[in-house]
């Protein structure tokens, strides 16, 4: 089994303009360590995004009913989720996202990443919070 790890932060926006903003693959770029390179580009029914490793397919299944925010990506139709919640919780929200461990990751990897998730909560926390 492979390992995960999930985190959460709480900020002060409301619910609407915090989903809007995170399940938004244009905005990947403003919040993400380590991935979106530049401004996501629409192509059809996918984001072509410019990572550190290259270009990946991205797209997202979100439902602001229930808060789910997915994002799937990869390249030749070959899909890894990175599964998200977004939670109203009084006059603000609660983002929770879980990492998992990619394939075959050499020893550490898994632990950037999650260093990684973290940063990237706190980005996002700084960013909604602010505007």
């Amino acid at each position: 089994m492979q390992r995960s790890e999930t985190l959460s932060v709480s900020f002060q926006a409301s619910f609407d303009k915090a989903f809007n903003f995170i399940a938004n693959p244009e905005n990947l770029h403003l919040w993400t360590v380590d991935f979106a390179l530049a401004p996501s580009l629409k192509v059809g029914e996918v984001y072509k995004v410019q990572t550190p490793g290259g270009e990946l397919d991205l797209f997202v299944k979100a439902d602001p009913e229930s808060g789910v925010i997915d994002f799937y990506f990869g390249s030749g139709g070959k899909y890894r989720s990175s599964p998200s919640r977004l939670l109203r919780n009084e006059d603000g929200v609660v983002y929770i996202f879980t990492q998992f461990e990619p394939p075959n990751a050499p020893p550490g990897q898994f632990e950037a990443l999650v260093g990684n998730v973290r940063k990237e909560l706190a980005i996002l926390k700084e960013l909604l919070e602010s505007s």
